[in-house]
């Protein structure tokens, strides 16, 4: 028997299967039943007004909370007390221990927070001081809950140049879906979304797969991670906590894995889908996840970020890079997609690990660390936006 969180056995075992289980039931519809997330979750996404409560800080936050992050934790509190200045802090209430025990993707996602600060600031003429760690880096193995992951001071400068980049903002969500892997990408346009990564900062090498051999090895690595993550009962519980399912659960946290498919919604209502069943790998359950990620090997190929070491400085810069990568993509009409399954750092995510960097040829005693690995191409249809929490929840003040 599959385990369960709470150690009972699971309830219509046969009609969960059907479903598909876990995650991917989600995308069946039911008539009458809107896959819609409700507005309020999405009330993030609009434009924000000039200086909020009179604080143009308030504005600045408005766009940098939509970075892009892992399982849309959104881990990040800004600490507003002292003026003419951001303290950004991880919340230690928003980490993913299970299958980022080192915090090393939630500092990526802090690094993209960043970026989206420093040109949004550009654009109401502030330039951002970016002071990252100023009461020391955190240690290696720990999370970083807690700390002080940067200082940002504004200072105002008549005649700073603004990013044409802050245009993309509101528009860049991360298309999940399908993608037209008949189209490809030209090589013009690879170089811009290298260079676009370049900007944020030295030690980072970016390139990208396009033949088709090498994409093969990468669509049955990252395949096989991801089932490793799902057969996994920790790291799949993970997941699990965080599934919204329906828009009462959407509306109310916000954040996580948003589930809308009709379904997957009627069954939880009958009380017929446990979300926290683990499936086995001879599951049917597993044999409809393996059908729900065969969208995400379709692209018309990968984009990927390399840093010199594994400091916390440097997956701060990655952050920046990735998504200033991704606003590039987004102004050329492309679409990106991070699949972070194989980067990952839990013991038994190690051997794909391994074969990754062989791939992307980093020695097994070299320091460098692939900090990011995205699909890019073009989306069959228009990506939707992530929820996000309300702006008051990230300030201490």
């Amino acid at each position: 028997m599959s385990p369960r969180a709470d150690g009972r056995q699971p309830a219509r075992r046969a009609f969960i299967r059907l479903l598909g289980g876990g995650v991917v039931g989600a995308a069946l519809p039911l008539s009458g039943c809107t896959q819609e997330v409700p507005p309020p979750a999405l009330s993030a996404w609009q434009e924000p007004v000039q200086n909020i409560a009179g604080d143009v800080r308030h504005w600045l936050l408005a766009h940098a909370l939509l970075a892009p992050n892992p399982h849309n934790r959104q881990p990040w509190l800004a600490d507003l007390r002292e003026s003419g200045q951001i303290l950004l802090i991880c919340d230690g209430e928003r980490l993913l221990p299970e299958t980022d025990p080192w915090g090393r993707q939630i500092l990526i996602g802090c690094g993209a927070f960043i970026e989206l600060a420093v040109i949004a600031a550009a654009e109401r003429g502030i330039r951002l001081q970016v002071e990252a760690f100023p009461n020391g880096e955190p240690t290696p193995f720990t999370l970083p809950g807690g700390q002080v992951i940067a200082r940002l001071r504004l200072r105002t400068e008549p005649g700073l140049a603004r990013d044409p980049l802050f245009a993309q903002i509101r528009r860049r969500h991360t298309h999940k879906g399908l993608y037209d892997s008949s189209r490809s990408v030209s090589a013009e346009q690879w170089q811009t979304l290298r260079d676009a990564a370049v900007e944020a900062g030295a030690g980072l090498r970016v390139g990208a797969v396009t033949d088709g051999k090498t994409m093969d090895a990468l669509r049955r690595i990252t395949r096989e991670a991801f089932e490793t993550e799902m057969l996994t009962p920790r790291t799949y519980l993970e997941s699990a906590r965080l599934m919204r399912i329906g828009p009462a659960e959407v509306e109310q946290h916000r954040d996580g894995i948003a589930l809308m498919g009709g379904m997957v919604r009627l069954s939880a209502a009958l009380g017929l889908f446990n979300r926290f069943e683990v499936p086995r790998a001879d599951s049917s359950s597993m044999a409809q996840i393996r059908k729900r990620w065969a969208a995400f090997e379709t692209a018309s190929g990968y984009l990927w970020i390399v840093s010199e070491d594994n400091s916390r400085a440097a997956q701060l810069r990655c952050g920046r890079a990735y998504v200033r990568s991704h606003l590039r993509a987004c102004a050329a009409g492309l679409d990106m997609h991070p699949l972070s399954q194989a980067l990952q750092e839990y013991a038994e995510v190690r051997p794909h690990l391994r074969a990754l960097r062989q791939l992307l040829a980093c020695s097994e005693d070299s320091p460098e660390t692939v900090q990011m690995l995205a699909r890019v191409g073009y989306g069959l249809e228009a990506a939707s936006p992530a929820p996000r929490r309300e702006l008051r929840e990230m300030f201490l003040t």
